[in-house]
Order: C-alpha cells, then sequence, then structure tokens
C-alpha cells in the first residue's frame, strides 16, 4: 500500500503558491520593462516565470527531503523558517521590482535573500548534501537576479 504523506502535496502545492504569487507580480513588469532601460541580455518574461517555477519546485524538493528525513535535527524548525522567510523575501522582491519599481530597495532585498539561501545551504550541507544541491539552482538564479537588478538601477 503506499504511504502518502499529506506533505508531499502541500510542500509541492506550497511552492507553486509561492512561485505563483512571484510570477502574479512580475506580470506588472510588463509596463515597467516598457518603461525604464534593460540591459540586452534581461531574459524574457516568460523565460523568467518558467525557471522561477522550476526553482521553487527544486527547492520544494528539498523541503521535502528535510521534513521526511531529518525532522528531528537540532536546526529543523530554524530551517524551515528560512525556507518560508525565502519565499517570502523572493515575492517581495517582485513586489519592490515589477510593482513598486523600487530597484534600491529591490536590490538590497535581493542581496538579503542570497544571504537567507546561502545560510540554508550551510546549514543544510552538515546532514544532507543532496538537499542543500538542490538549493544550488536557487542560488544561481537569486545571483543572476542580483546581477540584473544592479544594472538596471544603475541604467535608470
Amino acid at each position: 500500500m503506499l504511504n502518502l504523506r499529506l506533505n508531499y502535496l502541500v510542500i509541492p502545492l506550497l511552492a507553486v503558491i509561492a512561485a505563483s504569487a512571484a510570477s502574479y507580480f512580475a506580470e506588472t513588469g510588463r509596463i515597467l520593462n516598457n518603461s525604464i532601460d534593460l540591459p540586452i541580455w534581461t531574459p524574457p518574461n516568460s523565460f523568467a516565470g518558467i525557471l522561477v517555477t522550476i526553482v521553487f519546485l527544486i527547492s520544494a524538493v528539498s523541503v521535502l527531503i528535510i521534513w521526511n528525513r531529518y525532522s528531528t535535527q537540532k536546526n529543523f524548525k530554524l530551517i524551515i523558517g528560512l525556507f518560508i522567510l525565502s519565499a517570502i523575501v523572493n515575492i517581495g522582491w517582485n513586489i519592490l521590482f515589477f510593482d513598486q519599481h523600487q530597484l534600491a530597495l529591490a536590490f538590497f532585498q535581493s542581496v538579503f535573500l542570497i544571504s537567507n539561501i546561502i545560510l540554508l545551504i550551510v546549514l543544510i550541507w552538515r546532514f544532507c548534501p543532496l538537499a542543500a544541491s538542490f538549493l544550488l539552482p536557487y542560488s544561481l538564479w537569486v545571483l543572476f537576479s542580483i546581477i540584473l537588478t544592479l544594472n538596471v538601477w544603475a541604467i535608470n
């Protein structure tokens, strides 16, 4: 008999909700993209939306591994809290950058986000390198986002 835990549904669902919220605010970026100068290497909105969804789902795999195998770890609650904070800060970046057009604040928010992700990777790597490695694509995307945000801020 299949042993299906509720978190196998809830965690990916929350990741999709977070990615959808981020994408919702990114959609308002179409107006922003038409009103400011962007670097030529700025990815199209559709590509970024797909990539963000993939990154959130890969991160959800990391959460699932931690939740199901390592819930007795000393820092479990802190790690789960950092995952939640990461999703909130990511959505917040989309609000600041796309909806509010606050490029400087968005830049500093993205620096905070990468710090949060690096802390997650360090904390998780100690007991589960596999789960930590699932956060590497997320960190790479955020590093790209930091560079893009800084460039957009600088040229506008």
